[in-house]
């Protein structure tokens, strides 16, 4: 062999491999800011795909249904059985979506509560289970609810005899969601006598869902008019998945994973998950003198919609929420207002802010001239249609 083939296959110096080992790592950690930030503008442009096609499944129930766009909430204890009500059964039923499947991906909660309250996996309901059930099935759900055991749920409901997998049939045809419905679209405009309270969150509670009358006659044009957007965790522990096999009012847990888990044939939760909210309240939110409203004036909060793509602070603020609009649209919803340890806004909230006691814990649904404008000239917050007197004259002006 000759010196120049022996020169020719020398193999690396343990210098050169470390060089070549610290260029790799160096190329590793400028290309894994860009792989996150590509992850996450996918599921953002995922979950926007998935609501325009939630969408344009409404616009197709509204032309078979007099101009319905659904026929409520996705609450089985409040809307009746959600194979039968609410928006996931009404596109379930026209096959053009499988809900549980077109999942906002950006969010690490994938269960909403409801899911919780069909299976039979939460007691958090104060009546009971037959009492919830036979107002729920004509699709006039007590807000007062109820509450159905597991074995009730499972058995009763889904059924057992001919076909001892209806529950698990319910599960995979994709009878839930995590993404939240406002107000508007679940309930139209509050039916209360003050033309601004939305009293409890039953279907009468509101003169809703939502219809094509509500915009055609409408204070607003439909490309304001919010429909939908990714699902913020529920309130305190009624969100929090408890383990053990039956569910426990002293824990103040709000769902049982071995139920869920059961009904659904597969693991589906885990102990200390969280479950997301179905719709927001209504006309909570005091609006007042200040920012050019009536007084006593109330308008829509949207906290149960959350801005939680791209995230722009530390804090997990300024990030945004792709938005279904009526007109079929689907917009960005930025979390502008800056947070603020005082008073506690601008913490991931969009068209609202929250006030805090000193643990952090929320107290209050607020707005103000910051938390206005961030949604102001995208989202309208006040009622669709001037409230009518008892005689049919129209209150014109004073709601508007």
């Amino acid at each position: 062999m000759t010196k120049a083939m022996h020169q020719q296959r020398r193999a690396f110096t343990l210098v050169e491999l470390l060089v070549v080992i610290a260029i790799i790592g160096v190329l590793v950690a400028l290309l894994l800011p860009a792989l996150s930030s590509a992850r996450a503008a996918a599921n953002a442009s995922g979950s926007s795909s998935n609501i325009a096609g939630f969408g344009r499944g409404f616009e197709l129930f509204a032309t078979n249904n007099d101009g319905l766009y659904t026929t409520g909430a996705f609450d089985h204890h409040r809307d009746g059985d959600i194979r039968d009500y609410g928006w996931v059964a009404d596109l379930i039923g026209l096959k053009v979506a499988n809900p549980g499947k077109a999942l906002d991906l950006g969010s690490r909660n994938k269960i909403s509560e409801k899911c919780a309250d069909y299976m039979g996996a939460s007691k958090n309901k104060t009546t009971s289970a037959a009492d919830s059930w036979s107002a729920a099935k004509s699709g006039k759900g007590s807000d007062k609810g109820g509450k159905m055991d597991s074995t009730v749920a499972g058995a009763l409901y889904f059924g057992t005899g001919t076909n001892p997998n209806a529950a698990r049939d319910v599960w995979n045809a994709g009878y839930n969601s995590n993404y939240a419905t406002t107000w508007h679209f679940s309930r139209g405009d509050p039916s209360a006598t003050d033309g601004y309270a939305s009293g409890s969150k039953a279907p009468d509670s509101g003169d809703g869902g939502l219809t094509q009358n509500h915009l055609n006659q409408g204070l607003t044009t439909a490309a304001r008019v919010a429909l939908m957007g990714p699902a913020r965790a529920g309130d305190g522990n009624d969100a929090l998945v408890g383990g053990g096999s039956e569910y426990t009012p002293a824990t103040g847990v709000g769902a049982v994973a071995s139920v869920m888990n059961a009904f659904a044939g597969k693991t589906i939760v885990k102990t200390n998950d969280l479950l997301v909210e179905a719709f927001n309240d209504g006309m909570n939110v005091d609006f007042g003198t200040a920012l050019g409203g009536a007084a006593g004036q109330k308008v829509h909060e949207f906290g149960d919609i959350e801005p939680l793509h791209q995230p722009k602070n530390s804090n997990g603020t300024g990030g945004f929420a792709p938005i279904l609009f009526a007109d079929g649209h689907v917009e960005k919803v930025v979390d502008t207002v800056t947070y603020n340890e005082t008073t506690g806004r601008g913490d991931g909230f969009i068209g609202n802010g929250v006030g805090r006691d000193g643990n952090g814990k929320i107290t209050s649904v607020v707005i103000d001239a910051p938390t206005y404008q961030e949604i102001s000239e995208q989202i309208w917050i006040k009622r669709l249609r001037n409230r009518q007197s008892a005689a049919g004259s129209v209150n014109e002006n004073e709601f508007n």
